[in-house]
Parts: structure tokens; C-alpha cells; sequence
């Protein structure tokens, strides 16, 4: 069996061997044969005495069977004449890089879509705002980068922290990721996750008071105000600078996890609740994600949110759902799916990378039911791996999280399966990994066992017991009495007029 990751859905191995020509840089060279009948990212090589031939109806296609070309053809040995007829199960087959908590320089995102190219994953999802740090350059708020891509400290290190990429950079990032066949999905959290906009332009939340950065994990209270009308601009300004930069289909817009005591307490949302009519927070927000949707498909864009960000149900049916399990079970999952809503499985568990390996193991992704019970699997996507990074603050962390879990993860995207001799193969993978440049050590190709995978669930579970969470209930009491405070000042002061 030929040790490729993901593995080929068809192989015909004749018999001999042969050699493949090279060009003057040493990569094999191939006959290209345009076929329009094939599906977009299908491809069909073969490798005979008469040299190497690839079949494909696209450019993706052709990336993916230079792709096998190239690892069939990684050592100088002569391999078997060979005929892979090959093609993926899932259109979606993603990685989300968080770069708000710990920021990811150029150079460690391109070495990431190598490894994506590599493995065939096509969507690279770029968290890039969040509560802790807001990372891309946006021209006409310049504060958000002076102020919201910067950290007083983080949850283990004691020191500042940031960062962010520039629009250049981000074009840069773009096209390199183009070239290897990978579309770029950026994700601007709104209305939660907002704390890095607030410290900028704190007129946006819903005091007008500046707060800091989030210097913690966790889920915070602060978040855009739902009744300024400065709000809708902004993200509609931001979203017409990343118009030209970020040049697919998909625009991910967060709106996940947004907590409501806010709201209660603000006059200028209370008003807005009633004008619009809405009979809930949730109701509201929805009819602002419609109007960001609607604004995105006006520009030829469509819209992703988190799951719980349509808790309402009130949500335009053509935005698509990232599930991962917020709150919202299997059976509400299938119903919303057959009711005409398109979705991403990346689900919490198995499909985060920063959970220990304990937790979401090997056999724990390859058993995972991707779609459903009784969904339409026409309406599933496919399938996204996160890395969110407060726990992995540097690149060489994030690569002991990623393998070998993502090269299992990118064969299950791939094929709908994992075959029982993936480790095997994956030790071949891993070598081709390391020379892109992984920091794979060899005690790290595979996952720890026994003491060692125990010793990383209690370090996990440890992690998530930090100051943090009570800072943020602390910080929760105190702009509550401030804002009872305020409004008791606007009351008294209406009753003196």
C-alpha cells in the first residue's frame, strides 16, 4: 500500500518499476490533460514508462494530483507504474487558525498552508479579531491597531503582547494560499468577542467607557451596542476594506457567545428592542446579522456564523451554520440541516486541536459521525479542524497540537474514513512534514499514551482554572452597579427637566 495521507480513493499498481523525469529544479515532471467532465477537484494520475500523466477538470485538481505526484516521487527510488483515480468526499475541508489570542507571524501561516497543501485541506479560516486582540489593519480605524492588537499581558506569559498583519501582508497571505489551491475565510467577531473594539472606540459599546484588552480566556460581558447606530457602520466599514483582500465566497462573522446583561441594561437597546418589535434579545440580534448578510451578499459574499448565533430562529436561512455543539444537540442540528440550512461540522469534541489529546484522540476523530442522524447530507458542507491558540502561544506548540491529528483529521475530510493502517503511513507523512519545516520530534509522531496522556488532560483541565474567570465576574458586578449608577443619573435627570 502506497503511504499517502490521505490515502487515494482507487489504486492500481502494475507491475515493475519506473522512473519519473525531472525538470532542472528536480520535480517530476507530468503530462497535463484538461478534462471538463471531471468534478472540480477530481483528478486521475499515472505514472507508466511513457512518463507521468494528470487528468483533471480544474486547477484544484491538477494542485492535488501534483500533489500525490510529488509524494509517490519524494526519494530518488523508482516506484511502482501506478494509476490513482482520486477525488474527496467533502467540498469543505477546513483549518482555523485563531491568531487573536497568540499572533501567528506571515512566515508561520504560510508554513501552515504548506502543511494544509500538503494534506489537501482547501479552507483556511483566520480568526482574526477576538476579545483579546484585534489583528487586522483596517485604514480607516487606526486605533483598532494602535489599541486592540495589543495586550497588557496573557494568561501565562506576564508581558505584552500583540501584533497584527497589515493589508499588504494579508493580500500576501491570500495569494499564497491561492496558489496551493486553499480559499482564505476571515472571521470579524460580532456583536461578542468585541472587548479589542471597545477599548479602541469604546463609543461602540454600550456605555461609551474604555475597557482593556482581554488579558484572559473566557467569554466576556462587554459587547457591541445594539443601539447605536454607529455599530452597523463600523462593521460594514470594516468589512468593504477586507473587500479586496480577502477575495473568496466566505465571510465568517462570529456572533457566537454573546451574553445579554448588557442589553438589559442599556437604554439606547431597550429602545431598539422595542422599535424593532423583537420579543428578545436573540430576535434582535438576528435581524443585525441579517443586515450584515444581506450587506455581504450585496458584494457577492456569503455568511457564516457559529451556530448559537441564530438562537432565535430568526436567521436567513442562506447564512451558513459552523456547528460546534454551542448548547444546540444532534436533533435540532438535523432539523434545522433539513429545513434548508447548509452547515460546517467542526465540533468541539473530537475536532478542536488545543483539547489534549486524551480528550480528543485519534480513534475519537475517526469514529465521529459527521452527519447527523436523519439530516440531508447534502445540506453538510464538510468539515473544519479548529486550533484556538490561548493555551498554544507559538508556532512550535501549535504543530504538537496539529499532528498527528490533523494529517487523520484532512484523510477522514478527504475520504469519509480513516483506514486502520493510518499509522503506518503517517510515519511517512510525518518525515514529509519535517522537511516543510514541522517540529515534530520523534517522541511527538504519534500521541502520548498512558502516563504521559494523563499528565496532559490534568495540565488541560488545570489550565482552565485561572484568575481569569473570576476577573471576569468581578468585572461584570462593577460595570453593573455603573451602569444601574447611569441610569439612575438619566432618570433623576429627566425628573429635575
Amino acid at each position: 500500500m502506497l503511504k499517502l495521507i490521505p490515502y487515494p480513493k482507487q489504486v492500481t499498481e502494475g507491475e515493475g518499476t519506473v522512473k519519473t523525469a525531472t525538470d532542472e529544479f528536480g520535480a517530476p515532471k507530468y503530462e497535463r490533460v484538461y478534462d471538463e467532465g471531471m468534478a472540480a477537484e477530481n483528478y486521475e494520475l499515472t505514472v507508466t514508462d511513457n512518463g507521468a500523466k494528470i487528468r483533471a477538470g480544474s486547477q484544484s485538481g491538477f494542485i492535488y494530483g501534483e500533489t500525490t505526484l510529488n509524494l509517490l516521487t519524494s526519494s530518488a527510488e523508482p516506484i511502482a507504474a501506478t494509476r490513482i483515480c482520486d477525488g474527496p468526499k467533502w467540498a469543505w475541508r477546513g483549518y482555523m487558525l485563531d491568531v487573536s489570542r497568540y499572533f501567528f507571524s506571515v512566515d508561520d501561516v504560510k508554513k501552515q498552508i504548506d502543511f494544509m497543501a500538503v494534506l489537501k485541506l482547501n479552507v483556511l479560516h483566520l480568526h482574526l479579531t477576538d476579545d483579546q486582540g484585534w489583528r487586522v489593519e483596517i485604514k480607516k480605524y487606526p486605533r483598532l491597531t494602535e489599541v486592540g492588537a495589543w495586550r497588557r499581558r496573557t494568561l501565562f506569559r506576564l508581558k505584552r503582547h500583540g501584533g497584527y498583519y497589515t493589508q499588504e501582508e494579508l493580500k500576501e497571505i491570500v495569494s499564497y494560499a491561492h496558489a496551493n489551491g486553499i480559499k482564505v475565510v476571515p472571521e470579524i467577531e460580532f456583536p461578542g468577542h468585541f472587548t479589542a473594539v471597545i477599548a479602541a472606540y469604546p463609543e461602540l459599546g454600550c456605555y461609551g467607557k474604555g475597557v482593556k484588552v482581554a488579558e484572559n480566556f473566557g467569554v466576556k460581558y462587554d459587547v457591541a451596542c445594539l443601539g447605536n447606530p454607529q455599530v452597523m457602520q463600523f462593521v460594514k466599514d470594516v468589512l468593504s476594506e477586507l473587500f479586496p483582500i480577502f477575495t473568496d465566497e466566505y465571510y465568517h462573522i462570529g456572533g457566537d457567545e454573546v451574553l445579554y446583561q448588557r442589553y438589559e441594561l442599556c437604554p439606547k437597546c431597550r429602545k431598539a428592542k422595542e422599535e424593532a418589535g423583537a420579543k428578545s434579545w436573540a430576535e434582535l440580534q438576528a435581524r443585525f446579522v441579517n443586515e450584515i448578510a444581506a450587506f455581504l451578499n450585496e458584494n457577492g459574499k456569503r455568511t457564516i456564523t457559529w451556530n448559537e448565533a441564530v438562537p432565535s430562529g430568526k436567521v436567513d436561512k442562506s447564512i451558513i451554520w459552523q456547528y460546534w455543539q454551542g448548547g444546540l444537540d444532534e436533533s435540532a442540528l438535523a432539523t434545522e440541516i433539513n429545513a434548508g440550512r447548509q452547515v460546517i461540522i467542526s465540533s468541539r469534541c473530537p475536532y478542536y486541536l488545543d483539547l489534549p489529546y486524551a480528550t480528543n484522540t485519534l480513534r475519537a476523530i475517526a469514529e465521529y459521525r459527521d452527519v447527523p442522524q436523519g439530516a440531508d447530507p447534502e445540506k453538510v458542507l464538510g468539515l473544519e479542524f479548529a486550533l484556538w491558540t490561548e493555551l498554544v502561544p507559538d508556532q512550535r506548540n501549535a504543530e504538537k497540537k496539529m499532528f498527528p491529528r490533523l494529517a487523520l483529521m484532512a484523510e477522514k475530510a478527504w475520504r469519509g474514513e480513516v483506514a486502520d493502517d493510518f499509522p503506518v503511513r503517517y510515519t511517512e507523512i510525518a518525515e514529509k512534514l519535517i522537511a516543510l519545516g514541522a517540529d515534530i520530534p520523534e517522541k511527538l509522531k504519534m500521541p502520548p499514551k498512558g502516563i504521559a496522556a494523563v499528565i496532559d488532560k490534568i495540565w488541560f483541565n488545570r489550565s482552565q482554572l485561572y484568575w481569569g474567570a473570576i476577573t471576569n465576574l468581578i468585572g461584570n458586578i462593577k460595570a453593573t452597579v455603573a451602569a444601574k449608577k447611569q441610569n439612575r443619573e438619566m432618570e433623576d435627570g429627566k425628573k429635575d427637566v
